[in-house]
């Protein structure tokens, strides 16, 4: 609950800036190597989920008698008076969005704003393969090297685009290595994340599809033990090293999580 309510909070500027992205089908592996190097890769579908709304229409108020209180008709001037401050109103929500915008808040609402994120991604490292299919999917290829003390998030978007991170890294002052994977999980509205943008995307607009859930598998292996995680099975061990995995589908509550002490330690 206190993940959920995190990711809630965190992702409601994102939802006013009409954008939220999360796993569709996907294949994801994580190796820890006991000098403190990673190397992360991701092959699948990200989900663009709009959650702009349509644009609004003008509606008449009821008008009322000031003496009986009775409903009447309005008058030519009430009326207008009615769609000026519509227009006022429409303009300041406008605004508003354009400031999102500008504080580094994508809008994906297009497919035109889709495929200037893909030509984005494609100048970023660890982006092998990036295409966008249409009906607001993109077919990915990740593989990045890295080193747990600088810490890792993933996706992120060059420009100061404002993404919740599929997968987190995190290196603690005890030099254990925290592993946390909240958008890989088909719980409820098909996880966290997928869930959120679904529910304010059907708010947005009803006759909007409904977008894919997270399905996949995430593989973590290690050099290393494995202190805590929330597997079904437990870790196994091939080869020397703590092998987790998890199939993500709607039966998957939860996401992902580990918490993992390197050999080297």
């Amino acid at each position: 609950m206190k993940m959920m309510r995190l990711i809630a909070a965190l992702a409601i500027p994102l939802l006013l800036a009409g954008c939220l992205l999360s796993p569709g089908k996907f294949t994801s592996t994580l190796d820890l190597q006991r000098d403190g190097s990673f190397t992360f890769t991701y092959a699948g579908e990200i989900v663009v989920t709009d959650t702009s709304s349509p644009p609004a229409e003008f509606a008449a108020s009821p008008c009322y008698d000031e003496t009986t209180s009775d409903e009447r008709e309005c008058t030519p001037a009430e009326l207008s008076q009615q769609r000026k401050d519509f227009d006022a109103a429409q303009a300041a929500n406008k605004d508003g969005e354009g400031m999102g915008q500008m504080g580094g808040m994508g809008d994906f609402g297009s497919d035109e704003s889709i495929t200037e994120l893909v030509d984005q991604l494609k100048k970023q490292e660890g982006w092998k393969s990036v295409r966008y299919r249409g009906n607001r999917i993109i077919d990915v290829e990740y593989a990045i090297t890295g080193t747990v003390g600088q810490g890792f998030a993933f996706p992120l978007i060059d420009g100061g685009g404002a993404v919740m991170p599929f997968v987190t890294i995190t290196r603690r002052k005890d030099g254990n290595v925290k592993v946390v994977a909240p958008a890989y999980s088909g719980g409820g509205a098909g996880g966290d994340m997928a869930g959120l943008g679904a529910m304010a995307g059907a708010a947005a607009s009803p006759a909007k599809a409904a977008q894919p859930k997270p399905e996949g598998t995430f593989t973590i292996t290690a050099d290393g033990g494995v202190l805590t995680n929330n597997t079904e099975e437990g870790p196994t061990t091939v080869a020397g090293k703590s092998v987790l995995t998890w199939k993500v589908n709607s039966r998957l509550e939860k996401g992902p999580e580990a918490l993992i002490r390197l050999a080297a330690q």
